[in-house]
């Protein structure tokens, strides 16, 4: 007499599976950081690092007896930085209440005259006065600066692993325009490049001639282009 093994019927509950669906489509799912072009022409244009015009200023205590060694250091930092940044219009202003305003005018006086010294032209320095509240307040100088910014790269990455649409993750580039906004020497230059001084035309026609002729176009070597130590001094 044999007997039969009872039989398991499993049910499979397919409510888990789609969850576990869903929730890896969503893991995949990508964000762009803020600044991300979708209608890029190439995959390295879709950041680009646009320019800003924000106000370098200085704030100047007021002080009876003029400017102060330290201040007189800042302002000279300060048109250093008007210099870097191409000129322009810069803005001395008095506050009008306070403690002493006769005493705040004849500051923002010195400090006008300090910058002319500095080589800021008389006819870009324009004083002014405000209102602070503060009998304390200072004398400020501000220009407008140019200021590049780039892309946030810090969130939303992709997972770099999906490639099967053979497209670049959404960063691609974004740390590239970021660091070149924030090395680039002139931001100027990202809005309107610089005018180029123009090739030396008859050193070119020398260079060609010697090309045609099969001779070496290099500068001649003289003893000045030596690596050679001088052993002149001892």
């Amino acid at each position: 007499m044999s007997w039969s093994k009872p039989v398991r019927i499993f049910k499979l509950s397919l409510a888990p599976a789609a969850l576990f669906t869903a929730l890896a489509l969503a893991g995949c799912a990508t964000h762009a950081p803020a600044g991300y072009k979708d209608n890029a022409v190439l995959p390295t244009e879709h950041y680009t690092a646009h320019v800003e015009q924000t106000p370098d200023q200085v704030a100047l205590a007021v002080h009876a007896e003029g400017l102060s060694p330290a201040q007189r250091k800042a302002l000279s930092d300060f048109a250093g930085r008007w210099r870097i940044a191409g000129g322009g219009a810069v803005t001395v202003t008095a506050p009008s209440d306070a403690a002493n305003p006769e005493v705040a005018r004849t500051m923002a006086y010195a400090v006008q005259s300090h910058l002319e010294v500095m080589g800021v032209p008389s006819d870009h320095i324009r004083l002014s006065s405000y209102q602070s509240g503060d009998p304390r307040a200072p004398v400020l100088a501000s220009f407008d600066k140019a200021v590049a910014v780039g892309p946030d790269c810090s969130g939303g990455w992709d997972n770099l692993t999906s490639t099967m649409s053979n497209e670049p993750y959404h960063h691609f580039g974004c740390a590239l325009t970021a660091n070149l906004a924030a090395q680039v020497a002139d931001p100027r230059d990202l809005v309107t490049p610089p005018d180029l001084a123009a090739g030396d035309n008859s050193r070119r026609q020398v260079v060609l001639a010697k090309y045609r002729e099969g001779k070496a176009t290099a500068s001649e070597k003289d003893d000045q282009a030596s690596g050679a130590v001088s052993s002149a001094i001892k």
